[in-house]
């Protein structure tokens, strides 16, 4: 009789206690806080309602979530001051005036800062960021978009911190002089990204990791476009793919380059008047005195040529005598 009692408490207290917690427990959406999908004229009420939802998520210790078909218009950037994690579930954020989109400043050092993951950041030809690391540690970007990155704008920067971990990206400029990611700091993870007409895909400065980089140019922004920039400092890049760039590693600093797996490539359908008359570099180097001290290392890697008329025009380097060490590595004459 006493286990049938007990039985019969257990019955009604279980589904009490499932009833008293709330989704809300666990996750919000930005609609809780006054954001409206697919209105333009919202811009500045999404603006107020995303922060106020970042910040409660912070509070909270909750997720912010979405769904892909929702796109929020914002007129101000969005800030993150504490470990977050947000799931946008592929929805839109986009810019609708000149601002940094996402800035985060959430750097402590022991601590992780969380995850952004499953976003599309329209930067529509205004945003001068999609996201801005301000100050980064230990925080994981992953499976998202960066799309319509203006002239001079910034897809994403890291400023300051360390330990960043990005993967799963995709770049896509309208513009000359843009760039797809700008490295300003050390010990960052950069994977599985491809970048489609940033004329500077990566402009790195300190010492970080990058593999399976895919970029690649059409006609319109190949001049004076380039692949890899470094300012200075030692870089591992692993099964990176090239495509269609006037230079492929420009070197404004002296630099240890360790490169391995590499493929060049040149789509002849890009390369039509007038830039069939031009020759891609593949080693730019400012001037004399950084190349004769910069260390490079090309390692199991195929470059291709640029065969225009049965002439080669791809230039392997702009300094004659350099230091760069060939290991297993084909190169097109």
């Amino acid at each position: 009789m006493k286990y049938i009692c007990f039985c019969f408490v257990l019955f009604f207290i279980i589904p009490l206690h499932i009833q008293a917690q709330q989704w809300s427990d666990y996750f919000v959406v930005p609609e809780m806080f006054g954001c409206i999908s697919d209105s333009r004229e919202a811009a500045e009420q999404n603006a107020r309602g995303l922060q106020k939802a970042i910040d409660y998520a912070i509070s909270k210790g909750v997720t912010l979530v979405s769904s892909r078909n929702k796109k929020y218009y914002i007129d101000k950037g969005l800030v993150i001051t504490g470990g977050l994690d947000i799931n946008l579930g592929s929805a839109t954020i986009v810019a609708t005036d000149t601002m940094k989109m996402l800035t985060i400043n959430n750097g402590k050092a022991r601590q992780w800062a969380g995850t952004l993951r499953s976003f599309r950041l329209d930067m529509n030809g205004k945003a001068n960021y999609g996201i801005y690391c301000e100050n980064a540690i230990k925080l994981r970007i992953t499976d998202g978009e960066i799309v319509n990155i203006k002239k001079n704008g910034v897809g994403m920067y890291m400023g300051k911190g360390y330990e960043l971990f990005v993967d799963n990206i995709h770049f896509h400029s309208t513009h000359i002089k843009s760039t797809g990611i700008m490295m300003r700091t050390n010990d960052c993870h950069i994977s599985d990204c491809v970048m489609i007409d940033c004329h500077t895909a990566v402009d790195n400065a300190g010492c970080n990791f990058y593999s399976r980089i895919h970029a690649w140019m059409t006609a319109k922004h190949i001049e004076g476009s380039i692949f890899f920039r470094n300012h200075g400092g030692l870089v591992y890049l692993s099964q990176c793919f090239s495509d269609s760039f006037d230079k492929s590693f420009d070197i404004v600093g002296v630099s240890e380059l360790h490169i391995s797996q590499f493929r060049l490539f040149h789509n002849k359908i890009m390369w039509k008047a007038p830039y069939d008359r031009w020759n891609p570099v593949l080693f730019h180097y400012k001037n004399r005195e950084i190349a004769q001290k910069s260390v490079i290392t090309l390692m199991d890697s195929n470059i291709g040529g640029l065969f225009l008329d049965g002439k080669n025009h791809q230039v392997f380097s702009n300094m004659s005598e350099v230091k760069i060490e060939r290991i297993g590595t084909v190169i097109a004459n």
